[in-house]
């Protein structure tokens, strides 16, 4: 049985570092839903491989208006 790789669960603070972004930016994208985040208790999560995905997502919109 093959094993399957599992995404590694961000804190808050993680995908800061990991974005380049200030917190002030991440909960206000959280809070207008812009990008993919849950609550595990009352902390807040990120999947690294949806953030990587909304990343490409993103990236794709901006090349097609540019």
């Amino acid at each position: 049985m093959p094993q399957q790789s599992i995404d590694e669960l961000l804190t808050a603070a993680e995908t800061c570092r990991y974005l380049k972004i200030a917190p002030r930016t991440l909960y206000r994208y959280i809070q207008e839903r812009r990008m993919p985040a849950f609550k595990l208790g009352k902390e807040w999560r990120f999947v690294r491989s949806d953030l990587e995905q909304w990343i490409r997502r993103r990236v794709t919109v901006r090349r097609r208006r540019g």
